[in-house]
């Protein structure tokens, strides 16, 4: 759903942060963090009172990177899937463009490096 994005454009001490938009319509806050320790990648929304997450699933050319392999760079990952993201939007939307969107995978763009907001 190309009218679907995630703009991240706030680097915070434990995470980043952006929004999620349908059509120029904000919906929420959205923020990425970094694996640690025992907790893996997630992510969470927030709008309003409503605080929903997940983790993220991190891939680079459809395999997956995790903190404990040698094979792909973080800087190499290149799509991400926010798991739970579209089911727990359910619970606060019925826009059906933004629930499939939030469903499938995103593309990162290359502003974004390991985790890091690359300045363009």
């Amino acid at each position: 759903m190309p009218n679907i994005s995630i703009i991240l454009k706030e680097r915070r001490s434990n995470a980043l942060k952006g929004s999620i938009s349908s059509m120029s319509n904000l919906k929420g806050n959205f923020y990425t963090h970094r694996p640690i320790k025992d907790k893996p990648t997630s992510w969470s929304f927030e709008n309003g009172v409503t605080k929903l997450n997940g983790e993220a699933i991190l891939l680079k050319d459809g395999k997956i990177w995790h903190p404990y392999q040698t094979k792909i760079k973080s800087h190499e990952v290149n799509m991400v899937l926010f798991s739970g993201l579209s089911s727990k939007l359910s619970r606060i939307t019925d826009n059906t463009d933004l629930l499939k969107a939030a469903s499938g995978f995103f593309r990162i763009g290359s502003g974004c490096y390991g985790g890091r907001i690359n300045k363009v």
